[in-house]
């Protein structure tokens, strides 16, 4: 089959989850034509060197206040432009490589009318501290999810989910399917050569507000940390500075080996990321970011199952949260991970497009 496989940029954790699915689909020999931009792009073209990797028009979205209301208005039109601008992009994608069917990382826009598509999300409800403004975003997204044949949730089957309430909603009439937990990091938890490990990520410039706190904190904390800023769009070499070791970004098999060396890490509470610390069984450090909602919910979500340490960027003080760190257990504790079942929804959307080919051809 011919796949085309967009993927939003917001921060790293979209790209990162999709990886796992692009390289099986690729292993079982079907021709998958990937696009995003920004700092996703980057990551993807890393990480799949060997492929096509397209140019999609960015979302540009900022963090730049703490009241969500306030990004959404600022970038809210523009974000219905892109979506718009690569809806078009994706017909002549479509054309140009003869595209069998679509697996789109919540990029809205990536759909078309006459074959079968897939969006993956895990956020099919939105928090934005204001009721109002949450019902428009969700009757909006509501509308978005509705142009594809199935929305496919990185996550497993309820109640045992990482994302609760947040994926928890009836799509009807389009099929929902749980792909249970994608992670390609494959190590285990221990204590080894690090304290813990900082991994940095999402949007600018919250990302750059958080290395910054985090990098003064542990310069001033007893033990060795690691950092991985989350930059795959630089190339600057690994440094050393005092206690911390540097890391402009890690490739996902190096980011594995980083892990090998700790049972702590220090985070956002983006989906991929708990995702990831539920395959690894590290403990974590959670501190969302400001403005978004989704992050806080998911934080205080693990917290109250004692699950995380969760602390808001402008209260961090991992001193304390080193104290607090060995109360809690690792993220998905007691739960039973199911198997990742994204190949057999390939095979469904396989079906759609031979049931549109015979279809057509009977016609």
């Amino acid at each position: 089959m011919n796949i085309f496989f967009p993927v939003l940029n917001w921060g790293l954790g979209h790209a990162s989850r999709s990886l796992p699915l692009i390289k099986s689909y690729l292993y079982h020999h079907h021709h998958v034509i990937c696009a995003s931009d920004g700092e996703a792009l980057a990551m993807l073209r890393r990480e799949l060197p060997d492929q096509t990797v397209l140019q999609l028009p960015g979302y540009n979205i900022q963090y730049d206040s703490s009241y969500m209301p306030i990004n959404m208005l600022r970038y809210g039109p523009g974000m219905l432009r892109t979506i718009r601008a690569e809806h078009e992009l994706t017909k002549a994608i479509v054309e140009r490589h003869e595209i069998d069917c679509i697996i789109s990382d919540n990029r809205y826009g990536c759909y078309h009318a006459d074959i079968p598509s897939a969006l993956i999300t895990h956020q099919l409800q939105v928090f934005t501290g204001q009721k109002l403004l949450d019902v428009y975003i969700r009757r909006q997204i509501r509308s978005w999810f509705k142009k594809f044949s199935q929305i496919w949730v990185p996550d497993q089957t309820p109640p045992g989910n990482i994302t609760g309430d947040i994926s928890g909603i009836d799509t009807s009439p389009i099929e929902k399917h749980y792909l249970g937990i994608i992670s390609e990091l494959n190590c285990t938890a221990i204590t080894g050569k690090y304290k813990a490990v900082a991994i940095l990520s999402g949007p600018e410039p919250q990302r750059t507000h958080f290395e910054d706190l985090v990098m003064k904190q542990l310069a001033q904390s007893p033990g060795d940390f690691a950092i991985v800023r989350g930059r795959p769009d630089i190339d600057d070499p690994i440094r050393k500075e005092g206690n911390l070791t540097i890391f402009p970004y890690l490739k996902r098999a190096a980011l594995s080996n980083l892990l090998a060396q700790t049972d702590l890490v220090i985070a956002r509470s983006g989906y991929t990321t708990l995702m990831d610390l539920a395959n690894t069984g590290h403990k974590a450090i959670l501190c969302p970011t400001p403005g978004q909602y989704e992050q806080i919910y998911l934080a205080d979500r693990l917290a109250r199952h004692d699950q995380c340490v969760y602390q808001r960027q402008e209260n961090l003080d991992l001193a304390s949260a080193f104290e607090k760190i060995g109360e809690v257990k690792p993220i998905g504790f007691g739960t039973i991970p199911e198997e990742a079942t994204f190949e057999e929804r390939l095979r469904d959307l396989n079906g759609i497009t031979q049931e549109a080919k015979s279809a057509e051809a009977g016609h």
